[in-house]
């Protein structure tokens, strides 16, 4: 095998292609400097990261140098990025945001042992957000001068309900 072969997907397709790779992985920009994410090449980058071979060491590293980007790395995006990190933390009985002080190969063996990793990734993300929308209600105050529960009277006969301009 010749270096080339080594090298993953994203590499070789960046070397002869960088702006497709943008907009596989990262974002673009406008001329208004607007950024700009092509969701139909993400899926197609998505599909390249799971077939990988490097995919458990880019996770590895993007979770433990904490990037807080746009870009898609191993397949995942910050959103799942930091869904996944809470998860490993839990689980290696780490503070949510410490996982930059250890080891990538930690992360990286946690990955390998787990290979349920992404559903319960997509469980623990769902159960998360179940909560916080819980909590949220919980603490909604409810008053009785909402719109809704106004006591209405009906319209007198004769008169017609519309608008008045």
């Amino acid at each position: 095998m010749n270096g080339r072969d080594m090298m993953p997907a994203c590499a070789r397709i960046a070397a002869v292609d960088p702006a497709m790779a943008d907009r596989m992985w990262n974002t673009t920009t406008d001329d208004d400097g607007r950024d700009l994410v092509d969701e139909r090449m993400r899926g197609k980058g998505r599909v390249l990261c799971a077939a990988c071979p490097m995919r458990l060491d880019c996770i590895s590293r993007a979770l433990v140098n904490g990037w807080k980007d746009k870009a898609v790395y191993g397949g995942l995006d910050y959103a799942s990025r930091w869904t996944l990190a809470r998860l490993i933390a839990r689980d290696l009985h780490i503070a949510d945001g410490g996982l930059h002080r250890i080891p990538r190969s930690r992360v990286r063996d946690w990955l390998a042992e787990h290979p349920d990793w992404g559903e319960r990734m997509r469980r623990d993300g769902r159960d998360y957000w179940r909560r916080t929308k819980r909590r949220q209600r919980s603490r909604r105050e409810y008053t009785h001068d909402d719109p809704l529960s106004l006591p209405t009277e009906p319209v007198p006969k004769g008169l017609v309900q519309g608008s008045l301009f």
